[in-house]
């Protein structure tokens, strides 16, 4: 890595927007087939283009994929399992580092057993502000003498982006080495270790949820085409988004949504309604239009203006879809023709025109969005909407899906949605445990279940009528062992750590109780997932244990080989990748 040079941020960012974005275009064709997924349809396609001009025709969407970040950091606080590595790049960085933080003694900090020299790595999504927090992970590299990164705590360390030189410059024939960029984000925070025992790598690598802060935005860009390359023309476009978003939508922070960095490039900045669901602010975006009070030509057969003809079309279910996003690219205006559309006798018509009305502000879609998040079709992104929407009959349809859900995505969906809406609700909010995450108890009258997050949040999750462990069980993670026979009415919790005492306790056979005790004896996050994953395989649970029950886009191929009804969403319409909330990007 000493081959690493700097470089100015802004000139790598627009330039390898720039090039990756038109060389994969080049070879994609239209847009929404690089960035949605089609449905299946056996009809020929309905013309959608209603011949007006719109902020895609201008355009091409830039900057929409995530950049992988990296960097050295030390792990502080390791009980004798640290030590040195190998006098390469790596160490020569950390060195570097912590003499410049005023560190005297760096040599003798990376020699010690209690610290270790760790790669750290985390992904900075489009559309992340300043403040996001990110997901970390930390390895040890090759050659590292440390054998163990459990109980450590990463030093704060800065992330930064890397790219190939020959990606910035085609005809390079120098070094092939990287070149590293400006630090977009940093780390640092207690290393969650764990996972299968019979794993030897699994001490050597943790990972640190929501222990990376992003320090430099990821905007979205809006690369102008190469006609369209005129100040008075991104103005325009910059101009029309700006007018649509501000008036009434609070955006991610004090910013415009849209601004102009030069005539080819807009940088677009997520407004909060659609932090969960950036792809389908791209969409809308797409289809503002560039014009106001757009109105038929004196020699058009058809004399309704634009907006009427939207008003029409988002009632026929082979075009409600487009019609529906073409509305809420309008603003506000048009909340009567959308809550028309909430009585009607199709459930795709009343569920793309509450899902609209939600992105803009109006509760009238809430009772429409919880009948909606009960279909698979549709979770994902009714759930996502309700969650957008800061008003009291969003919350209850979230509250009441919680509750009442048969299924357990519908339920683990509402609950992740419920506390992006209201943190502090009741009937999500948790503890914090010792061990580094979360234990959330809810919906106490509905079937138990307990669930488990393996990205984005360590939780656990119980549901319903509190679930226990049953039957004769050894379950084992790491240092920690759970065990039982038949009939007994408590377990035993153990730890045997590689120089130590070996530690036991009593345990009432509720898995809260169970969850504590092994956080009170210094599990981690991912012992007690292994435990529980463990207990769901060996049927040692009265009730099921789920792993990312998370809501997702579900392809209307997989409807219909389920035996769902073909005509649900005709024609082939298209309703965008899963949302960011439930890990869509």
């Amino acid at each position: 890595m000493s081959g690493f040079l700097r470089f100015r941020w802004e000139r790598w960012r627009s330039l390898v927007g720039a090039i990756a974005l038109v060389s994969t275009l080049a070879g994609c064709g239209d847009l929404n087939q690089l960035i949605f997924h089609r449905g299946v349809s056996t009809e020929a396609p309905i013309d959608l283009s209603y011949n007006v001009p719109v902020v895609g025709d201008r355009t091409m969407v830039g900057n929409a994929e995530p950049i992988r970040l990296g960097g050295v950091g030390l792990i502080e606080g390791l009980d004798g399992t640290g030590g040195d590595c190998t006098h390469d790049d790596y160490r020569t960085m950390l060195l570097d580092n912590l003499r410049k933080q005023g560190e005297r003694s760096a040599d003798r900090m990376l020699k010690s057993p209690d610290n270790a020299l760790v790669i750290v790595e985390a992904t900075l999504h489009p559309g992340a502000s300043k403040g996001d927090p990110i997901e970390v992970e930390v390895k040890l590299p090759p050659g590292s003498r440390a054998t163990s990164l459990q109980g450590g705590i990463l030093r704060k360390c800065q992330l930064y982006n890397y790219d190939f030189a020959k990606n910035l410059r085609p005809n390079y024939n120098g070094p092939a080495g990287l070149l590293k960029g400006e630090a977009l984000a940093t780390a640092e925070g207690a290393v969650l270790v764990g996972g299968e025992s019979d794993d030897p790598k699994a001490a050597k690598a943790g990972r640190i949820w929501k222990g990376g802060i992003v320090s430099r935005e990821h905007p979205l860009m809006v690369v102008m085409n190469p006609d369209s390359q005129r100040a008075a023309i991104t103005g325009l476009v910059c101009d029309r988004i700006n007018a649509l978003y501000l008036p009434g939508l609070p955006s991610a922070g004090d910013d415009k949504p849209a601004s102009a960095m030069g005539p080819n490039l807009i940088a677009l900045r997520v407004p909060q309604p659609y932090r969960h669901n950036i792809a389908r602010f791209l969409r809308v975006v797409r289809l503002i239009p560039l014009m106001d009070g757009i109105e038929p030509r004196e020699d058009a057969k058809d004399k309704r203006s634009y907006a009427q003809r939207l008003g029409d079309d988002v009632l026929d279910p082979r075009r409600t879809v487009e019609a529906a996003l073409r509305l809420e690219a309008l603003g506000t205006k048009s909340v009567p023709a959308l809550r028309t559309g909430l009585d009607h006798k199709h459930p795709l018509v009343r569920f793309a025109c509450a899902e609209a009305l939600a992105y803009l502000g109006h509760p009238s879609c809430a009772e429409e969005l919880g009948r909606a998040a009960r279909e698979p079709l549709f979770r994902a992104y009714a759930l996502t909407a309700l969650a957008s929407l800061r008003e009291a009959a969003c919350q209850t349809q979230l509250e009441s899906l919680l509750e009442k859900a048969t299924d357990d995505e519908t339920r683990y969906g509402a609950f992740r949605a419920l506390l992006i809406l209201t943190p502090r609700n009741p009937a999500v909010m948790g503890k914090e445990v010792p061990g580094g995450f979360m234990l959330h108890k809810v919906a106490s009258e509905g079937e138990s279940m307990v669930h488990l997050s393996t990205s984005r949040r360590a939780e656990v999750v119980l549901f319903g009528p509190a679930p226990r462990l049953k039957g004769a069980f050894s379950l084992l993670a790491g240092e920690f062992t759970v065990t039982a026979i038949a009939g007994d009415e408590r377990c035993t919790v153990s730890r045997t750590p590689s120089n130590g005492r070996v530690e036991r306790k009593s345990c009432p056979m509720e898995v809260e109780d169970v969850v504590l005790c092994l956080a009170s004896m210094g599990a981690q996050y991912p012992d007690v997932l292994e435990i529980m994953r463990q207990a769901g395989a060996a049927e040692a649970l009265s009730c099921r244990m789920r792993l990312d029950a998370l809501p997702r886009a579900v392809r209307l191929e997989e409807l219909l080989a389920s035996g769902a009804d073909e005509t649900l969403l005709p024609a082939g319409q298209d309703l965008g990748h899963t949302p960011t909330l439930y890990g869509g990007q």
